[in-house]
């Protein structure tokens, strides 16, 4: 039986899909050469570790109708301990904890990728743009600065509305 159009786009769009990620991976063996925990310990990033001493032990058993049991109490406020009292209570304090780690650690990985573009583009700037591979040079800096840019790029993920307050 014959393909329909739908199938024949389906599948151009996932042989696209397919391509740009091999294009990523091979990106990110060439421009990123520092290792990400070398930039993470250099610039002290301490991460999202005060997230989970916050969500403390068994934060993702909803079973019980109990609250939010913090490992540091410290590292939690009052009004934070005193809406997680039960299981829903909980459940909303996790979310947002996790959008938090989430929102941490994407911009700890768009710092990294920007700062090691950024050398990328010392590298060609100081090898030359003259001479028998200027093409080549010219070609590799249009892409570092593509890829900078789109760095620079919000992304919006939706996520179903958990506020039912009128």
């Amino acid at each position: 039986m014959r393909k329909s159009w739908a199938e024949y786009k389906r599948e151009a769009r996932k042989r696209e899909r397919a391509r740009h990620l091999a294009l990523e991976r091979a990106l990110n063996a060439s421009v990123f050469k520092e290792a990400f925990s070398e930039f993470c310990r250099e610039n002290k990033r301490t991460g999202f570790g005060t997230h989970f001493l916050i969500l403390g032990s068994r934060w993702w058993d909803f079973g019980q109708d109990d609250g939010i049991e913090p490992l540091d109490p410290s590292e939690i406020g009052e009004d934070d301990q005193a809406a997680a009292f039960n299981s829903l209570g909980k459940a909303e304090l996790v979310l947002s904890l996790l959008e938090d780690v989430v929102e941490t650690l994407a911009h700890d990985i768009s710092d990294f990728k920007r700062s090691e573009i950024e050398a990328r583009i010392e590298e060609v700037k100081k090898s030359g743009l003259t001479g028998p591979n200027s093409n080549a040079a010219l070609d590799e800096l249009e892409l570092l600065k593509k890829m900078r840019h789109n760095l620079n790029k919000r992304v919006r993920r939706t996520l179903p509305s958990t506020r039912a307050a009128g």
